[in-house]
């Protein structure tokens, strides 16, 4: 299945999914039946439309291919990040500090210098509104590593194909770069 990514109306990325996935989830709408639609298309709500044949400079493809990496990146954020059991911790900037502080708790307990809280042993709450388990502060910092991984991943990668796209001399070079390959799975 095939999920098509808009940005005002715009095609900026296309990627595939599995059968069974939501492409709301990837902030993704499905395209029409039989036809190939790639980024540059247009939709108004209600009629797909090809890119204009006229030539793009190379500034305005590096500016579509990077808005292409960045929805990409934006897609798999919004995600979350995956954990044990099928379920995802949200990677949004206010969980991100929430995960740091229950964190730095954790290691001030491990070291025996804090107690660990009831309220970060009761379970950090997942995307799916399931509590993850953390009876000990070895959990929360193994949460914590995990997901703080997750997220440096793909901004790493979100960076590195940036660089690629701004160092990229001509339109072949930018099609050549791959931006569908090397995110964290």
């Amino acid at each position: 299945m095939i999920g098509i990514v808009l940005a005002g109306g715009l095609v900026v990325n296309v990627i595939a999914l599995a059968d069974d996935a939501d492409p709301a989830d990837f902030g993704a709408v499905l395209g029409p039946d039989g036809v190939d639609i790639g980024i540059g298309w247009t939709f108004d709500g209600a009629t797909w439309a090809a890119p204009a044949e006229a030539a793009s400079s190379l500034d305005d493809l590096r500016a579509a291919k990077i808005a292409a990496i960045n929805a990409a990146a934006d897609a798999l954020l919004s995600a979350g990040a995956p954990v044990d059991g099928g379920l995802h911790v949200a990677l949004d900037t206010d969980s991100r500090s929430d995960l740091t502080a229950m964190a730095a708790t954790a290691t001030a307990a491990a070291s025996g210098a804090v107690s660990w809280p009831e309220s970060y042993s009761r379970g950090w709450i997942a995307l799916e509104n399931t509590r993850i388990p953390l009876a000990t502060p070895a959990a929360g910092l193994t949460l914590a590593a995990t997901v703080g991984d997750w997220y440096a991943a793909i901004v790493q990668h979100r960076r590195d194909l940036k660089d690629l796209a701004l160092a990229a001399e001509d339109a072949a070079a930018l099609d050549a770069i791959d931006i569908t390959a090397g995110w964290p799975a």
